[in-house]
């Protein structure tokens, strides 16, 4: 009986242990895991990827973006991938699967990025001025229109660094829009100038020697004296030295050299007059032994110049820059001391920030140098000529004289990349070219010219027909000399 009862629990027991392998307990799936995101900031339509633990390839997942849902989700091994929809707003994410709702942090949503103009130039133009337009987030391939106070102009070129619009016919002096896609900005405002060039001269009051000197506008067409526009004095002048007049400014520059007592060494300085602001003053570029300097541009309210110290120790040859608005001034770049270059022919290109030179190097090969004042950076090109001025107009082309022997001259223009020569303008004759200057609303190079027996004449070439015209100065005024002449353009 007892084997009996053994028996039959034996069967029970193996029975029941049968039953358990048929019909084993149903495992509860494992949560979804979010381990990271990325980015945690978006523009709509803009992807964004979960690291994820626990996924059901096969399930589908809802994202909600801020309680927007997208519309385009996809699963995969180790992620999950959602497109931000267009009408998400910044918010918590939340993945929704099954009856459960998993928050999983927050989403910034950006905007498309805007189109930041930083500086445009020139300030001041003429009808059929190019207008430089620098910023950030230029996409060249959308489509932008410049508005000049209301008249829209024809966009020349668009890059990812630069907008280049034209000033339309009709345009007047006010604010600057550009348009694009859906948006509007303000790019600030321009002067348009509908008046002819004026042309200025200037020269020493008699029996002043050069200590004192007039600056006249004069008759664009004949060089007459007009109109008496302001009287300057260079104290203790024993020589004039150069004058130029930076017109992006409004900046009058005139270097001379002072004598301040027998058998010491000339001073050089240099007088400069902000005809916008009133600010003048007078510097020391060269003092008795060991300083010297050159003016070599004048922008933004701002002069360039080469500066040289060289005591006994810590000798210095450098570019700086002075600010007229703050006083401050500052080392553009160091230059080795192993060779002094020459920065006779020197000038300014807003677009690319860059000073430019005409100079040689100590092989006494013609070089070409551009030093972006900016990043410091230097560049230099070698070139088969040499030129006795140069001229930038304030739409960056170069002017340049070469000579050509003798008592002729050649107008020349000037590759502003490369300082190539791109084209020859004309032939003139005469002892000097003392002055060389531009008129951007009637395309014609004014020139001071010199002849043998020492007068001077105002030459004029005109670029649109090739014609030109000499007139002799010395008749027609009452003083002897000009300085120099610049217009206003």
């Amino acid at each position: 009986m007892k084997s009996f009862f053994t028996y039959f629990t034996m069967i029970f027991i193996l029975i029941g242990c049968s039953n358990n392998d048929e019909n084993p307990t149903q495992e509860t799936p494992k949560n979804l895991v979010v381990i990271s995101y990325f980015p945690s900031s978006a523009m709509a339509g803009e992807e964004i990827t979960f690291v994820v633990e626990n996924i059901i390839v096969s399930k589908e997942y809802t994202i909600l973006f801020n309680g927007i849902a997208s519309e385009a989700v996809q699963n995969f091994q180790t992620e999950i991938k959602a497109i931000v929809p267009s009408n998400a707003t910044t918010g918590e994410i939340v993945i929704k699967y099954d009856d459960k709702n998993l928050n999983v942090g927050t989403l910034e949503i950006t905007e498309e990025p805007t189109l930041l103009i930083t500086s445009f130039s020139p300030t001041t133009a003429f009808k059929g001025d190019e207008i430089t337009f620098v910023g950030e987030n230029i996409d060249p391939a959308i489509t932008y229109a410049v508005f000049f106070n209301g008249i829209e102009g024809e966009t020349a070129s668009v890059t990812e660094n630069e907008i280049v619009a034209i000033v339309p016919q009709g345009a007047t002096s006010g604010e600057i829009t550009i348009s694009y896609e859906d948006s509007i900005i303000a790019a600030g405002t321009i002067e348009i100038t509908n008046e002819l060039d004026k042309l200025y001269g200037y020269f020493p009051v008699e029996g002043a020697g050069c200590e004192a000197f007039y600056i006249y506008s004069l008759d664009i067409n004949t060089g007459a004296l007009l109109e008496e526009q302001t009287l300057l004095n260079a104290l203790n002048c024993y020589s004039y030295i150069s004058s130029n007049f930076y017109r992006n400014t409004n900046i009058f520059v005139h270097t001379f050299s002072e004598h301040w007592a027998q058998g010491q060494p000339l001073y050089k300085n240099v007088l400069i007059k902000n005809f916008n602001t009133g600010y003048q003053a007078t510097w020391i570029l060269r003092d008795e032994g060991d300083r010297d300097g050159s003016i070599l541009a004048a922008y933004d309210n701002k002069i360039y110049y080469s500066y040289r110290y060289f005591p006994d120790v810590d000798e210095t040859y450098e570019v700086r820059v002075r600010n007229l608005d703050t006083g401050i001034t500052t080392t553009v770049y160091n230059f080795p001391l192993d060779y002094m270059y020459d920065f006779k022919n020197s000038g300014f290109l807003p677009s690319t920030n860059e000073l430019v030179f005409f100079t040689k190097n100590e092989s006494d090969q013609p070089i070409f140098m551009k030093l972006n004042v900016e990043t410091s950076t230097l560049t230099s090109y070698n070139i088969s000529e040499t030129y006795s001025s140069i001229f930038i107009t304030k739409t960056e082309r170069i002017f340049g004289i070469k000579s050509l022997g003798g008592y002729e001259h050649e107008i020349v223009e000037i590759d502003k990349s490369t300082g190539n020569i791109l084209s020859s303008l004309a032939t003139i004759s005469a002892q000097t070219v003392e002055k060389i200057d531009y008129s951007l609303s009637s395309n014609r190079i004014f020139a001071l010219l010199r002849d043998t027996n020492y007068g001077q004449y105002l030459y004029t070439l005109n670029l649109d027909d090739g014609t030109s015209t000499n007139i002799q100065l010395d008749e027609q005024n009452t003083h002897k000399d000009f300085y120099g002449i610049y217009l206003n353009d």
